[in-house]
């Protein structure tokens, strides 16, 4: 794609499907429609929800844009209404949890947006006062106390004649159920405005069933896919075109905790975006915190995606695991849940996101057909771009070829967790596997000599970085034999094989890209 087109050019071309086109103005407005975002959300994870859910409605609305020379202005509407509305208090804020946005218009501000910006501030206001209404009117006081006057736990022990440790229980007792009631009364507003827009009070959807348990959120939108018997995307496909088969993460020390830990958001979002389908999402990693409007945003997606027949994935609702939501009773407040294990579990509607270890929930859901699957060049280019590290940034995480030095610095320090190691080595053994695979198709479907020639030369790297997985695997229990000395070096080695391998088949990549 020639960055120098003008807007009216590029929104052309994405009006006629030009995936090309479309990244490119992804990346021109994206720090800008981050901006937009956090100006009014103020929080830098529920901003990058907003902005990736707006690009994509970007490209379903476009065509209502009238004036091309307008865009901007047009787009931060469109962005501006989607944060106030994910932050709205009311019932107004609850209605969009389930519905579109309206259709963007003017742009004006003015008396009204103060005075809706007011109501937001005033409605959250009010739950707390509910809530606290529900303590007793000691554990009121105290707590009032300690919030108003910044009274210390000694002065509030001395003031109501009791022990300081009482002082402790009574306020994280009473901040527990102030909490609590604030998501509850939360989800019944919620499912109130479910009601009375007529929607279903319960559905349940037949258990999906998947052979293996997956690391991969392609092949789990593929099972999704394939309940709503969508079935003509193959599992090499999946890994291929979300770019999942070249992926690597490597948290600090290849922490076996960290190994699937990336902007789940932004690859779900670009992953059926490449396959031509839209989707809605909600979670971020190192995302700790879990607000109301937060849980609410996430049954919504459950709600939609099972209303329309499609099981929605969940990734920590058991450790480290990625599931599926295929039901829910809005009566019982009550979510059936399958994983890997085959059975079914059932979780209440508070409990989403709300782990007694606070792990990250991460819930998408699948909408429809939108547009064509991208082209191979725009694959191809996604693919180059996780190699160098173009992705949503996350402390203590390297993605992309980069995390290969990361890895060795961590095995040359003998510092590496072996059980991370080897999860790492058996997700990457069979990604680098799809990987190679992914590339003969494209090689096969090539017409081009050279272009054939290249993507055959990438394949044939792919699979070298996969044998030398495979060997880099250990033998039970996580030992490589011989002195600790040879098994530090046996890694160093594999992974620098790999490594070099890997850096090759990057390099056939962009020569295939650079040639088209």
């Amino acid at each position: 794609m020639d960055h120098s087109l003008d807007l009216k050019d590029l929104l052309t071309r994405i009006r006629q499907g030009d995936h090309a086109a479309y990244e490119t103005i992804f990346n021109r407005y994206r720090a800008a429609a981050m901006s937009w975002a956090q100006s009014i959300v103020r929080d830098p994870y529920l901003a990058d929800d907003i902005v990736q859910e707006a690009f994509i409605r970007m490209k379903d609305k476009l065509h209502q844009l009238k004036d091309d020379h307008k865009f901007a202005a047009w787009f931060r509407l469109m962005i501006r209404r989607m944060a106030i509305n994910a932050i709205r208090g009311g019932d107004n804020r609850r209605t969009i949890a389930i519905e579109e946005m309206p259709e963007a218009g003017p742009a004006n501000r003015g008396r009204s947006d103060e005075i809706r910006e007011w109501q937001e501030q005033e409605a959250s206001a009010e739950l707390v006062r509910r809530s606290l209404a529900k303590l007793s009117k000691q554990a009121r006081d105290v707590l009032d106390a300690a919030a108003n006057e910044e009274a210390t736990p000694e002065q509030l022990a001395d003031r109501y004649n009791m022990k300081k440790s009482n002082v402790y229980n009574i306020l994280s007792r009473a901040r527990l159920k102030v909490n609590d009631e604030r998501f509850r009364e939360e989800i019944a507003a919620y499912l109130l405005e479910r009601e009375t827009h007529g929607h279903p009070s319960s559905c349940l959807l037949p258990a999906p069933t998947y052979p293996r348990p997956y690391a991969f959120i392609s092949a789990m939108i593929g099972e999704a896919l394939g309940t709503a018997d969508i079935t003509n995307f193959t599992y090499t496909d999946l890994m291929g075109i979300s770019a999942e088969a070249f992926r690597v993460n490597m948290p600090e020390n290849c922490d076996w905790q960290g190994i699937l830990t990336f902007d789940w958001s932004y690859a779900a979002y670009r992953t059926v975006e490449r396959l031509g389908f839209s989707g809605v999402c909600v979670g971020r990693p190192q995302q700790k915190t879990m607000t109301p409007d937060m849980q609410v945003r996430m049954l919504s997606v459950v709600h939609g995606s099972v209303d329309r027949g499609i099981p929605a994935v969940i990734w920590n609702m058991e450790r480290n695991e990625m599931g599926f939501a295929h039901g829910y009773d809005d009566r019982s407040q009550e979510i059936r849940y399958k994983g890997y294990s085959g059975e079914t579990r059932v979780y209440r509607y508070d409990q989403l996101g709300r782990q007694t270890d606070e792990r990250p929930v991460f819930v998408f859901g699948l909408r429809r057909r939108v547009s064509p699957p991208s082209s191979e060049d725009t694959v191809l280019r996604a693919i180059v771009d996780h190699a160098r590290g173009k992705e949503p940034p996350l402390k203590g995480y390297v993605f992309g070829l980069d995390g290969y030095r990361v890895w060795l610095e961590g095995a040359r320090r003998s510092t590496l967790d072996l059980s991370g190691h080897a999860y790492q080595v058996a997700i990457l053994a069979e990604a680098r596997q799809q990987a190679a695979a992914f590339l003969e198709l494209l090689a096969d479907r090539s017409r081009g000599a050279d272009r054939r020639t290249q993507l055959l030369a990438a394949a044939d790297c792919y699979k070298q970085v996969s044998k030398w997985f495979v060997r880099l695997y250990p033998r039970f229990p996580f030992g490589y034999g011989g002195s600790p000395a040879n098994r530090w070096r046996d890694i160093q080695e594999g992974l620098q094989a790999a490594w070099d391998a890997e850096e090759e088949g990057i390099a056939r990549i962009e020569a295939v890209i650079a040639g088209s």
